[in-house]
This record gives structure tokens, sequence and C-alpha cells, in this order.
């Protein structure tokens, strides 16, 4: 989804202050923290299901993916921000 398809999803809160700018942010960041929880969840079950069909926990040419378009949404941070989603979300690799 790029930024115009995001902003239009969205309903982008007009700010008229510092203390009303917080409070959306601090809403958009519980929304945030959910969505990867969701996320996490999801990416367990998957990893799950890829081991018991005998396949690798981890799929590079799929999180290659991923990284991609975070990188074509955000550039650089996007890559930042996707490399910490996927790690937190591979679980532990023991």
């Amino acid at each position: 989804m790029t930024s115009q398809a995001l902003n239009s999803a969205m309903s982008m809160p007009t700010v008229a202050s510092i203390a009303d700018g917080r409070q959306a942010i601090n809403g958009i960041d519980t929304q945030l923290r959910a969505l990867v929880g969701a996320r996490l969840e999801v990416s367990r079950q998957i990893q799950a299901l890829r081991c018991a069909d005998g396949g690798p926990r981890i799929e590079h040419a799929r999180e290659n993916e991923i990284i991609a378009a975070w990188s074509q949404e955000l550039g650089p941070r996007g890559v930042e921000i996707a490399l910490s989603i996927l790690t937190l979300c591979r679980g532990s690799l023991t």
C-alpha cells in the first residue's frame, strides 16, 4: 500500500496542539503494537506449518520480498523497520 493509498484508507488526524499530536501518536503506537503482535502470532503459525511439512523455518526469499516492499514504501528506514519486525517474528533461532 502506497502512502497515498494509506492516506485514503485511514483518516489522518489534524493536530491542533502538541498534546493532540501526542495523543494521536499514542493511539497509533497502540495500534502498531497490536498489529505487530498479530503478525508475530501468524508468523509463528506459518513457521510451525512449514517445519511440520519438513521445510525450513525461515524462507529467505519471502523475507527479501517483505524487505523490498518496506524499502519501496519508506526508503532505507523502511528496510530497518522490516529487518526489526522480521527479527522479532522469527523468534529464537536455536
